[in-house]
């Protein structure tokens, strides 16, 4: 025995070693390879950040000067300027866009000139100040920028090659000219704009400078517009047809390494959406690998020490290990020659102490016999915690053994049930548990014990999950649909319940209940699409669909003046057309959650805005309730008997009442006469009362000003007409009493966020 236990000592020692030492040297070797690999993604991540950070400093200064330029040539006055001629009577309008386009260049910008020019006129304008033009120079203008493809584009030029007339300090080589077509809207054109910036001015705006990195940026004709060296502006690029290749043909964004006289470079290179520009950076792929080395070192320094120590710590740590080994041995030897024969004191160490492990073992079991009666809860326990995903895989079969499980099978499919609603019925909502329990039960019942396993009670579903062991699936999903339709019948007839029953799709690991649950609880919710009773297989949902909300907004507003003017007859009438153009398609489940939802809150917005008070007021079961319904049916006989009937109601008999309040009849001489020319003074006149008052009523009443209110009265209608009728943007500005409709499509866009014409056009 002394030589077996000696033998084993050597055996943990050496196991020990080897564990220990291994994995420093694979360590070692992973960390060396995995932060050399992080260091060069850093510094690749570096690099594109560069780019990014240039890309950003240099457009960020390109788009201020081309909004501001735009926003200059698109005012009114000058618009109307460029088509004058030079006179007398107009020098003064001509002094004012030169003002303007002094002010223009004061931006920190590097402009050097601004040279505004009208063809049709035969003027030019730029630092020097007003001149007439000659045809010779109209020619050259319209041939060299006239002809560019886009109303605006950024261009490189050489001083010696501006064709425009200019007061540059030919402070670069080369400028960078933005050149916009006037009027900008009209196809034809009969000016231009020009501005003129010195590339060096880029060069300054980069703001990197490194020694070992070279930055670029190229423009569509691969021009260098800028670079960290100055004097190579303007010159085509030269390097490797390759890397341009590379640049053009690739992602927008991106690195490789290329080799140029012999030594390899990283190149990195971003292309703009603004101006087709391309970005690069260049930097030597040695530089980027200098701190690889060190920290190889470093690495292998580190793994010797380690190495010694684990040799260290295998002999120590053996010696304390093998200590209690050698005590259980111990005990089990003098036990053993109590119970047991003396040979197995000669036994091996290990093989004795399994045989005592053993007999511990077969004690075990006569605990396993008094746990029988707890089976069915440890069944039920089981399953939820495999439909929770709680259960491991080694787990699953050592459980099915003890449950007495079928352990093979063709598929398994998992059914979970729901009840629709207890509404109009004996039971309240306390009683739901105990009624799936109950539920539960009579399913246990309904289908033979070897086609599924212990049905539960979970996060108020019932589950079961089937065991197909058919070749035929046609068949097998056949016997899952009537047994399905069987359940809610036996359901209906004992309970007088109607319930729905979501099925997963099949699947052959019971790993998968887990996935197979949630797909259940999916089909359920599409409930609220295809109704109560219903049973709904995965398989045949549209789960591809986008989750788009199309919000029927001319709908809603037509219901809500059916609500105001308490007719309840158009009331039902479009109510009926909302749930019918959300119910048109089959969509997600969500769409209708999101889409119903968002009418709700409109509702209670539509309750706050009339000051009606209904008893759900600040009642949070009144949400619950909402969420808690389940089928479109369901829902829409909610709103209309708790939220529209009750509003119509209210407003009926605010209607009929005499003491209709100032507020009231204000908004109501609003929504009569919104068409005319009315004013807080023409009301207060009517009234009879003084105008200030009547704003601080109206004010306090609505939260609104009168003229807000007036101005989103009419916009309302404006979208209205907008939606329903062909008038023109001019004649519903008109209508509205608007002075021009510019002003109309100002207030329009200040509203809603865009012009009219594009809400017409989105909403068609």
């Amino acid at each position: 025995m002394k030589w077996c236990r000696i033998k084993h000592y050597y055996k943990m020692m050496i196991v020990i070693l080897m564990i220990s030492t291994v994995p420093v040297i694979i360590t070692g070797a992973l960390s060396y390879w995995q932060s050399s690999q992080a260091i060069q993604n850093y510094s690749n991540q570096e690099k594109m950040q560069n780019i990014y950070q240039i890309q950003t400093n240099v457009e960020q200064v390109l788009k201020n000067i081309d909004h501001s330029i735009t926003y200059f040539v698109r005012t009114s006055q000058l618009q109307q300027y460029i088509h004058e001629s030079i006179s007398a009577e107009t020098f003064s309008d001509y002094d004012t866009i030169k003002r303007d386009l002094n002010h223009l260049q004061t931006l920190d910008t590097g402009i050097e000139d601004i040279v505004l020019v009208s063809l049709e006129q035969g003027w030019l304008i730029n630092n020097n100040g007003l001149m007439h033009i000659d045809q010779s120079t109209k020619e050259s203008i319209t041939n060299h920028y006239l002809s560019l493809a886009d109303n605006s584009t950024w261009i490189l030029e050489e001083y010696e090659t501006i064709s425009l007339p200019h007061t540059v300090q030919h402070r670069s080589s080369h400028y960078i000219n933005l050149a916009k077509k006037l009027p900008l809207l009209a196809s034809e054109k009969t000016g231009l704009i020009t501005v003129f910036i010195p590339s060096s001015a880029l060069t300054e705006i980069m703001e990197r400078r490194v020694d070992a990195e070279s930055f670029l940026i190229l423009d569509e004709a691969n021009q260098i517009i800028s670079h960290s060296n100055s004097n190579y502006i303007g010159d085509n690029f030269t390097m490797p047809e390759q890397i341009i290749t590379s640049i053009r043909s690739q992602a927008k964004e991106g690195q490789f390494d290329h080799i140029i006289d012999d030594i390899p470079y990283k190149v990195t290179y971003l292309h703009s959406d603004y101006n087709n520009w391309t970005y690069l950076s260049l930097v030597k792929v040695s530089d980027l690998n200098k701190r690889s080395s060190s920290i190889g070192w470093i690495t292998f320094i580190i793994c010797s020490i380690l190495l010694l120590l684990s040799l260290i710590a295998s002999i120590l740590s053996s010696k304390k290990l093998y200590r209690p080994i050698r005590r259980i041995h111990e005990l089990v030897s003098q036990s053993n020659e109590e119970h047991q024969q003396q040979s197995l004191v000669n036994q091996n160490e290990f093989s004795l102490i399994e045989t005592h492990i053993n007999q511990l073992l077969n004690k075990n079991k006569h605990l396993e016999v008094r746990m029988q009666n707890q089976v069915s809860q440890l069944k039920q326990l089981f399953i939820i915690r495999l439909l929770q995903g709680k259960v491991t895989a080694n787990e699953i079969p050592i459980k099915l053994k003890a449950f007495n499980y079928p352990r093979v099978w063709k598929q398994l499919t998992l059914l979970s049930l729901q009840i629709d609603t207890l509404k109009n019925h004996s039971f309240d909502k306390s009683n739901s548990d105990l009624l799936l329990f109950a539920i539960n039960n009579i399913i246990e019942d309904l289908i033979d014990s070897q086609k599924r396993l212990t049905p539960v009670v979970i996060n108020h579903t019932q589950s079961t999950i089937l065991i197909n062991n058919n070749d035929d699936y046609q068949q097998y999903m056949r016997f899952i649909n009537d047994k399905a339709n069987y359940i809610q019948k036996e359901v209906k007839r004992i309970f007088g319940l109607s319930i729905s029953i979501g099925i997963s799709q099949p699947f052959k690991d019971l790993i998968e209940a887990k996935e197979a649950y949630h797909e259940s609880i999916e089909a359920l919710k599409y409930r609220i699409k295809v109704g109560a009773e219903s049973v709904i297989f995965f398989d045949n949902l549209n789960r591809s669909g986008q989750l788009f909300i199309d919000y029927p907004k001319n709908i809603k507003y037509k219901l809500f003046d059916a609500i105001k003017l308490a007719n309840r007859t158009k009331a039902d009438h479009e109510l009926e057309k909302l749930f019918t153009y959300i119910n048109r398609e089959d969509h997600h489940h969500n769409y209708y959650q999101i889409i119903l939802t968002r009418f709700l809150y409109d509702l209670i917005e539509l309750k706050q805005v009339l000051g009606v008070e209904l008893e759900q007021e600040d009642n949070q079961a009144f949400l619950t309730e909402f969420f808690e319904l389940k089928t479109l049916a369901d829902i829409k006989d909610w709103f209309t008997q708790t939220f529209i009937y009750p509003l119509i109601e209210k407003i009926e008999a605010r209607t009929k009442s005499e003491d209709k309040t100032l507020s009231e009849k204000i908004i109501q001489i609003i929504q009569d006469e919104f068409d005319q020319d009315i004013s807080l003074d023409i009301i207060a006149s009517k009234l009879h009362y003084n105008p200030n008052y009547l704003s601080n009523i109206f004010q306090k009443e609505t939260q609104r000003s009168f003229s807000e209110y007036l101005l989103l009265y009419r916009i309302a209608k404006a979208k209205e007409w907008l939606a329903e009728t062909n008038l023109s943007v001019k004649e519903i500005a008109a209508k509205l009493k608007y002075n021009n409709s510019q002003n109309f499509i100002r207030s329009f866009r200040r509203i809603e966020g865009l012009t009219p014409g594009k809400y017409r056009n989105e909403l068609r």
